[in-house]
């Protein structure tokens, strides 16, 4: 608890942390609120109206819906670390007389406190949209798809690992967002579909991140099921994550801070 009380005292007179936060606590609810009269037009005159709050699936597509929120998160993040590198806090730190590995940790207990703060959020405004726009609420199968919010859970703290590792590596601010933004919209797509044998795309960090909660749209518009996530992609992505915590490990016991 020092240690995360430590990340704490940094960012609560951040005006940057209570705009991003309350950005974050607003417009995800608005989000929802909004696809509650979705229609798609397939005519002039012709329109599929679309419920994504029928329980128990409520639990699936809002978390992938809340999963595209992660990206102000993941920018959040970096803009966090970076300004540790810019204003010294950092250096500070070990300094006063944090190991370098506390550092590490007080950093992956506030990305871990963003997380549960996410989770719970999406959790709660899944719940108050399914009672408010599904069609009824049977306790016997209203969550039976509830472990789509610990795969949110697993693909929120994975992703902001990944921004705290780039962080880590790149250090400045603007850089950090180039090179987050060229790797996945160019390296990733131009190994899995011009370089990588086929199939191997598929085992790409931020593809296997994504791929934890699958797109539930086709099932939704009756072009097919929505497929299963297997253990081996979770698995992989917490593979990933531990070899990111370790990456940050080693850069910053190698790093002269």
């Amino acid at each position: 608890m020092r240690l995360l009380s430590i990340e704490l005292r940094k960012i609560v007179w951040y005006r940057a942390f209570w705009i991003s936060a309350l950005a974050y606590l607003v417009l995800m609810p608005l989000l929802f609120i909004s696809m509650a009269n979705f229609k798609i037009e397939v005519g002039a005159k012709t329109s599929i109206g679309l419920n994504f709050y029928l329980f128990p699936d409520v639990w699936h597509h809002a978390a992938y819906m809340a999963s595209w929120f992660n990206l102000l998160l993941y920018f959040f993040v970096i803009l966090l670390v970076t300004n540790e590198f810019q204003f010294r806090t950092l250096r500070q730190n070990i300094i006063d007389g944090l190991s370098r590995s506390e550092v590490l940790i007080g950093k992956l207990l506030l990305l871990l406190l963003f997380t549960l703060v996410s989770t719970l959020l999406v959790a709660v405004v899944a719940f108050g949209c399914g009672l408010a726009y599904g069609n009824g609420f049977d306790p016997a199968t209203a969550f039976d798809k509830i472990n789509y919010l610990a795969l949110f859970f697993l693909q929120c703290y994975a992703t902001l690992i990944f921004a705290l590792f780039l962080s880590l590596l790149v250090q400045k601010q603007g850089l950090t967002i180039i090179v987050y933004l060229f790797y996945s919209l160019v390296i990733e797509p131009v190994l899995h579909y011009r370089i990588l044998p086929q199939g191997w795309g598929e085992y790409l960090p931020m593809k296997i991140i994504s791929e934890l909660i699958p797109n539930p749209l086709p099932a939704l518009l009756g072009l097919g099921v929505t497929r299963t996530v297997e253990l081996q992609t979770i698995l992989i992505a917490l593979g990933y994550m531990v070899l990111m915590v370790v990456a940050s490990w080693g850069w910053l016991h190698w790093r002269d801070l």
